[in-house]
């Protein structure tokens, strides 16, 4: 079991009056967030979250004026906002099994988004397959596995160069798959037309609001498997690796991003996890899409 003992963890979060609530982690999740040749190492990232969280607290204390982007969105539950109808923008979880695909999840989830958000269609039925981005990529043209993991640069540009095709066309099953789409994938393919790093928390909020999810990467650490709901923070255990989401929302009165995860709709909120400003590098970087 990759989590934390429940009985000790929930005592611990009870003594520093914590923001969340653990559950029994009872299957064995796994990350693939590998930083890539241009990224920087978790260790950094985490460094580079608390310094942005810092420089948000010390705006937030000087009052400054409002920042060009609302206090609080969520792509799940969008309000009427013009021009997009209300609705939810986020598709289903998945869930990436027995294999480290998470950055093809994180990628295709916010691909996902962008196309119901193009289209001004939240009840969209889209879904692309993981299976083509990480299997036919991933493994076959770059030489990873399911153990190596992968990274968003390299997702993002087989993404807006090549394309990905929809599931039905190439099912997503874990564990290291040959390549085998079917027989017309040439014209089932959708492509973004740019990405690019997303640095400060303001551009960060601005690019969710004004266009839609971004892909970002944390530092999984064992009390992370036992989320089970509430603003989630590090309290104990250590570090297991690299794990890659799609970044859906943001709350400045309560400081965190709303974040979906990969390891099905049984784990943490439904599948989503609201991660503190600044903690376990959510907020070092992230990746934004053009579609």
């Amino acid at each position: 079991m990759p989590g934390l003992e429940l009985g000790a963890l929930n005592e611990q979060l009870r003594n520093i009056n914590a923001r969340w609530q653990a559950a029994e982690a009872p299957d064995e999740y796994h990350l693939g967030y590998d930083p890539g040749p241009n990224d920087h190492s978790l260790e950094e990232r985490e460094g580079l979250a608390l310094a942005n969280h810092r420089q948000f607290m010390a705006m937030a204390a000087a009052a400054a004026a409002a920042p060009p982007y609302p206090p609080a969105l969520d792509w799940r539950h969008l309000p009427a906002h013009a021009p997009l109808p209300a609705g939810n923008y986020v598709t289903p979880v998945k869930n990436q099994g027995s294999c480290g695909s998470c950055v093809a999840f994180g990628t295709c989830a916010t691909f996902e988004s962008a196309i119901r958000i193009h289209d001004k269609n939240p009840g969209k039925n889209v879904d692309l397959s993981e299976a083509d981005l990480f299997y036919c990529h991933a493994e076959k043209e770059q030489g990873r596995t399911c153990n190596t993991g992968w990274f968003p640069d390299a997702a993002l540009t087989v993404c807006q160069n090549v394309g990905v095709v929809d599931e039905a066309c190439f099912p997503y099953t874990p564990g290291d798959q040959p390549c085998h789409k079917c027989n017309d994938w040439q014209h089932r393919l959708t492509k973004i037309s740019g990405w690019h790093k997303v640095t400060t928390p303001a551009a960060m909020k601005q690019w969710i609001a004004q266009r839609g999810p971004v892909v970002t990467c944390i530092s999984v650490y064992q009390d992370f498997f036992n989320y089970r709901t509430g603003v989630y923070h590090h309290v104990s255990g250590a570090l297991r690796g690299g794990h890659c989401i799609s970044c859906v929302g943001y709350n400045d009165a309560q400081r965190y991003w709303i974040c979906k995860n990969s390891w099905g709709p049984g784990w943490g909120d439904h599948g989503f996890v609201n991660i503190a400003y600044g903690q376990v590098g959510v907020d070092g970087t992230m990746w934004a899409i053009q579609y």
